[in-house]
């Protein structure tokens, strides 16, 4: 007998592909973003955070007076900008606790960055010449590192900054398209007060000051002020924290590509002044956002009475399931479409109140926002996730067991059982739910609870290889209870094992 002909060859061909699920045969959408992001985890040379394109805005915060005051301008500019720009706090001297009470106003996700010297090696090796150690750094942490993201627009601001509107030039610093800016203050003030030794290199006319240094993709600044440093060094014995020269180092490098940014349109809140200082110009309605002075060691009547009459953003009440809105999976942390909806953190909150102090295991960590509000409840987390996001770090202190592992080998592995299981990974295929699903019945305690984000995310077109979670849940004892909420997108799934 000879072979088939052409034609019947090719329609038991295509009669084979129909049989093969579209996630086998080219990969689910799940899958080939989770390798393509797997590869700019492996290639990244510091925080994932650091990569892309996004514009991005950043304020330093040290052990000062000024935690309501950066609270304020983190609760103020993401609810000001939204998910338009990505947003990060960089700390020294911060303890964890404290710094997600500062946090915990954001109503967009934020990176934390917690400093050292090694985030910025040039100019830690010039003030360690002169005997500075990082606990005299003082001034000179804003610039740790030099950049968050290279590749993207930057604001760089200091921690009692609070922005309040758009400037005239947003839209083209947000496209990379605006030139370097810089704040500038009144005439009214002595150079040798504000620039230290290197008042010399300040132009008499003009009183640049590092408040807020605006920069573009790819543009470097930290070279100028390290040529500073190299023509005049710092005199032996230098400290950041009193010492001025901070300030003159980095007017003296950047004055002459900088645009001015003038105090009518961000003007000095100073502490210890009784009038806002809003330059020659006076206010002339141009303002975007208040630098409220001193207040790293000095209370300020100036944000106290702006805050009392409503002219600030109050930071909202701080209930677990929004306090922890900044560990949100969006922007730059994560593909489109994997980020536990927050209405949804609120109902698996508000159903593990009950296992407050019982054993709780989470798949699928992420940056760690439902898991911080777990263990605020009193929950016993241990969480697992393939790749550490953050996690780690931002979840120091509450108790929490981080696991970096495949979901499904740490759970053939694990001897534990778990009154609660949590569910929230990026793959959600038939074909991984065949192996996960039975994976997970054996770690959970009897009349234990499961909980599946993404129950029905199958039902976008988008993610229409993702149906394992319905198959899986047809294939429990008819006696298990079990609810599938659709709203809001991708869904939630309540299973309760009962007897």
């Amino acid at each position: 007998m000879g072979r088939p002909g052409l034609k019947f060859r090719l329609r038991r061909w295509l009669a084979h592909l129909r049989r093969i699920s579209p996630a086998r045969l080219l990969g689910a959408r799940s899958a080939r973003l989770a390798v393509e992001d797997a590869r700019i985890m492996a290639s990244a040379t510091g925080r994932r955070f650091s990569e892309g394109h996004r514009p991005v805005i950043r304020w330093i915060k040290g052990d000062g007076l000024d935690d309501e005051i950066t609270k304020t301008a983190l609760a103020t500019a993401t609810a000001l900008f939204g998910n338009r720009v990505d947003y990060c706090l960089c700390t020294h001297a911060i303890g964890a606790n404290r710094a997600r009470n500062i946090l915990a106003a954001a109503s967009q996700p934020v990176e934390w960055w917690p400093l050292s010297e090694t985030d910025n090696p040039p100019l830690a090796a010039r003030l360690g010449r002169t005997g500075c150690l990082p606990a005299k750094f003082g001034y000179w942490w804003k610039w740790f590192p030099e950049r968050v993201r290279l590749n993207g627009p930057e604001w760089i601001l200091d921690g009692d900054m609070v922005i309040t509107g758009y400037p005239s030039w947003f839209e083209d610093w947000a496209s990379g398209r605006d030139t370097p800016r810089l704040t500038h203050d009144c005439l009214r003030w002595d150079k040798s007060t504000l620039y230290g030794d290197y008042h010399h290199s300040v132009p008499d006319d003009q009183r640049p000051y590092s408040g807020l240094l605006s920069v573009g993709p790819g543009q470097h600044y930290l070279p100028l002020m390290l040529a500073i440093l190299d023509q005049n060094p710092l005199k032996n014995g230098h400290n950041g924290c009193r010492d001025m020269d901070e300030q003159g180092v980095v007017a003296g490098a950047l004055n002459l590509i900088t645009t001015p940014i003038p105090l009518h349109e961000f003007p000095f809140a100073r502490a210890f002044e009784s009038k806002i200082d809003y330059g020659p110009a006076g206010d002339i309605g141009k303002g975007w956002g208040f630098h409220f002075g001193n207040s790293f060691i000095l209370d300020n009547p100036h944000f106290a009475q702006m805050m009392h009459k409503g002219l600030l953003l109050v930071p909202p009440p701080e209930h677990p399931e929004n306090k922890f809105r900044w560990l949100g999976n969006m922007g730059q942390w994560g593909v489109p479409g994997w980020a536990l909806h927050g209405d949804n953190v609120a109902i698996i909150v508000d159903l593990a109140r009950q296992f407050a102090n019982r054993q709780v295991l989470e798949l699928g960590t992420s940056r760690g926002r439902l898991t911080a509000a777990l263990a605020k409840i009193n929950c016993k987390v241990t969480t697992v996730d393939l790749a550490d996001r953050g996690a780690s770090q931002n979840l120091r202190g509450l108790g929490v067991k981080v696991v970096l592992i495949d979901a499904q080998t740490f759970l053939r592995q694990t001897t534990a059982r778990y009154d609660l299981i949590v569910v929230d990974l990026h793959e959600n295929t038939p074909e991984i739910w065949a192996t996960l699903g039975p994976l997970i019945i054996s770690c959970l305690v009897k009349n234990g609870t499961l909980l599946i984000n993404n129950a029905c995310l199958g039902d976008l077109p988008e993610w229409f290889e993702e149906r394992g979670v319905p198959k899986f849940l047809a294939t429990l004892p008819k006696s298990w209870r079990r609810e599938v909420r659709k709203l809001p997108p991708p869904g939630l799934a309540i299973v309760e094992a009962t007897t």
